[in-house]
């Protein structure tokens, strides 16, 4: 099957990491894959890969933006050269893009969704949810159905898919000069933003230092709240406790001895299952897909009230208790290979032929 995989850019996040390991997966079993995008840093990953790339000027997040039309003419060209069979939309304009080629080329196109979506008018009459939608978890797609008005029985749940020898075991554990020993690091990643919940993260780890001198949070990440995030660090008078990195997941996580995922809303979760893999624990709040792969107690603790109180409580237990640690990363590492890049291929091929019948 030759399936071309639209996205807006491949710059480092969420769907970007998607596109690559759905690209690698689906490689791997044999299929002719093209992603086509408006570039980005991780490109040359791609390029590493072996994996055919198409650059078009995409780069806007208006349906109406007169860069889908252009983007629309060179694809066409690729479309019937490669004689691609199936689209594979990851973002609001590429989903968009797909529903024109589908139209116009009579293209088949799926229109996959990775997270939750503000409610609005022309969400609900302008869904472009493909021939079939996926959902990265059954919280992505209850919001689909429930908000928006997509057909269940169209909407298919597969989970992201990671490829696990990116991440080797620890090598570089607690490289961190500037502490002690003996200290214990919580970390967070992610793009800094009120979502994502670095600041809970601060004033719990403020309560945590009372009764724990030893600990430090670690954050790695980028967005236009880190000034106002700083600012409040200093506000609070935790700065000694507090450090920043920007780091990618897989040596980020070499450092920290606790990863942290208060997010207030998360359609997956790739950090958690990336903390998986390197043998670090995961808290998490009791949201969307983070509490589809936490089992609490079991893989990992999910804090059930958005409060400093709730998440200094259950890293205070994870610091103190030694065998509840190793009882989840144990329990956590067999959850693994759901998770895996080829799982998520394989998964997606069964929805490709579904459409193709």
């Amino acid at each position: 099957m030759n399936v071309l995989i639209l996205a807006t850019h491949l710059n480092k996040g969420g769907i970007s990491r998607y596109v690559i390991n759905l690209a690698k997966g689906l490689n791997g079993l044999g299929h002719k894959v093209w992603v086509s995008c408006s570039g980005g840093e991780w490109i040359e990953e791609l390029v590493r890969l072996n994996i055919k790339h198409q650059i078009i000027p995409i780069k806007t997040k208006s349906i109406f933006s007169i860069k889908i039309f252009f983007s629309f003419l060179i694809l066409r060209k690729l479309i019937l050269k490669e004689k691609i069979d199936i689209v594979h939309s990851n973002t609001r304009v590429t989903q968009y893009l797909g529903f024109l080629l589908y139209k116009i080329l009579n293209l088949p196109y799926v229109s996959a969704f990775h997270g939750f979506h503000r409610l609005s008018f022309f969400r609900r009459i302008l869904k472009f949810s493909g021939v079939l939608s996926i959902a990265v978890s059954e919280s992505v797609k209850k919001h689909l159905v429930k908000d928006f008005g997509f057909n269940e029985s169209r909407v298919k749940v597969v989970y992201n898919g990671i490829d696990t020898e990116d991440f080797s075991s620890h090598l570089l554990k607690k490289n961190c000069v500037e502490f002690k020993d003996s200290s214990f690091f919580v970390g967070i990643l992610g793009r800094v933003s009120e979502e994502k919940g670095q600041f809970l993260a601060v004033e719990a780890i403020k309560e945590v230092s009372k009764k724990f001198d030893n600990i430090f949070l670690l954050i790695s990440g980028k967005g236009r709240l880190k000034e106002a995030l700083e600012h409040f660090i200093k506000e609070i008078s935790i700065e000694s406790k507090v450090k920043f990195y920007d780091l990618d997941a897989n040596e980020f996580l070499e450092k920290v001895d606790l990863l942290i995922v208060p997010s207030k809303k998360e359609g997956f979760g790739y950090s958690i299952v990336e903390a998986f893999i390197k043998e670090v624990p995961v808290i998490g709040f009791n949201v969307g897909g983070i509490s589809e792969i936490i089992k609490d107690r079991q893989n990992g603790i999910l804090f059930y009230e958005y409060s400093k109180t709730a998440l200094s409580k259950a890293i205070e237990e994870i610091v103190s208790n030694h065998t509840l640690r190793q009882k989840i990363v144990a329990n956590a590492k067999k959850d693994i290979d759901f998770y895996s890049m080829k799982r998520m291929a394989d998964d997606t091929e069964m929805v490709y032929k579904e459409i193709m019948k």
